[in-house]
């Protein structure tokens, strides 16, 4: 089967005291867009960025990528950050920017999981809603 999900995890933080929720422990990705939930749905491009485990007491993630747009009507980049709760039902990030058909996009992206596989590392397919305002 076709590994359709790229992702580095940096080493542990050097620290000698418990941690439960990985504080420090980042991730760099590169994973494919598409327009519906499965790999085999029609590719729009991919998403390339990090996040990092940023929290003493509780999973949540800092995330900060691009949503490369290459394929259909819409072509550009569209730039989302923020935080992420992994308990929350829907997530909620910032759109802070965009290139080609998103120039000077902002707005809100919302994000549900549809699924995810703990076997490490870790595959996450999520579903992001954009509000894009121009």
């Amino acid at each position: 089967m076709k590994n359709h999900f790229n992702s580095i995890y940096s080493l542990p933080p050097n620290i000698s005291f418990p941690n439960p929720f990985a504080f420090g422990v980042r991730n760099t990705f590169e994973d494919p867009i598409t327009e519906g939930p499965s790999n085999s749905s029609m590719s729009l491009g991919k998403a390339q960025g990090f996040y990092v485990l940023d929290s003493f007491t509780e999973f949540t993630l800092f995330h900060l990528f691009t949503a490369n747009i290459t394929e259909g009507e819409h072509k550009g980049i569209i730039n989302i950050f923020g935080q992420v709760r992994e308990v929350d039902p829907v997530r909620y990030l910032t759109v802070v920017g965009g290139t080609g058909a998103f120039l000077g996009a902002r707005g809100l992206a919302s994000c549900t999981l549809v699924d995810i596989d703990h076997t490490p590392p870790a595959k996450w397919t999520l579903s992001f809603d954009l509000d894009l305002y121009y």
